[in-house]
């Protein structure tokens, strides 16, 4: 088969699998999308920001400003089986659900951070000073030397259950490079007592670090969250 004839029907399958209205090339098409994205935009993306996740999902409200709902019983497959009926910020229960302005946030929570000697200043001038919400998603840059106040990704403690990386605020540096980070609405550090995924972030070395938080795409990241919780949810009734 010549180079002119092998051309021609590369052409007419390309053309089948993004004009055609059969149900077989909308999947088709799909598998084609997923193995781009996969296997060519990612890894590319990834040697571009330096880091093996150059984008991520927020999957919690640990660093929401605002009051949120919070999971009472957690599902047996991930996700949760009931939600609060109150909301919370900085473990303060409020009846309803309100949006904080960065000048509310720090009446609620400023308190923790100015005995760790951070100023309400101090914490205007850290990047993404209002924090970022479920469902965003984080552009994440890996070449960077920590400072407090930035937000990094990075992996939890060995004995943790926490099923993917952690995005939180760097709170302090100590003069070994030990960091320590705290999610803004958190209403402190996890540690391992503290969470049942027995997370501690006061204890993070260079080599957990993925990368930091340089840009939020909100709302985007719902997609994937409303698939799992789903999934869970489709889980917990038929098993």
């Amino acid at each position: 088969m010549n180079q002119k004839k092998v051309k021609k029907k590369v052409q007419k399958a390309w053309h089948w699998i993004w004009h055609s209205d059969s149900p077989i090339s909308w999947v088709v098409a799909l598998l084609v999308i997923f193995i781009i994205v996969k296997y060519l935009f990612f890894p590319g993306l990834s040697l571009l920001m330096g880091t093996s996740l150059p984008v991520a999902g927020v999957e919690s409200s640990s660093m929401d400003h605002n009051p949120t709902k919070y999971c009472e019983i957690a599902a047996t497959f991930g996700g949760c089986a009931q939600m609060s009926s109150n909301y919370r910020l900085c473990d303060r229960d409020f009846a309803k659900k309100e949006k904080m302005s960065f000048n509310n946030y720090w009446a609620v929570c400023g308190d923790w951070y100015e005995k760790k000697e951070i100023t309400k200043d101090n914490f205007s001038k850290f990047p993404m000073k209002s924090g970022f919400k479920k469902g965003d998603i984080i552009i994440v840059w890996g070449r960077f030397k920590p400072k407090v106040g930035d937000i990094i990704i990075f992996n939890a403690n060995p004995e943790s259950l926490a099923p993917r990386p952690i995005i939180h605020r760097i709170i302090e540096i100590t003069d070994e490079g030990v960091i320590k980070t705290k999610g803004d609405h958190n209403k402190d550090y996890l540690t391992k007592d503290n969470n049942d995924y027995k997370t501690d972030e006061t204890e993070i070395y260079p080599e957990q670090i993925i990368g930091k938080a340089v840009f939020k795409i909100p709302y985007l990241g719902w997609f994937k969250i409303w698939f799992v919780e789903l999934i869970s949810k489709v889980f917990d009734v038929f098993f």
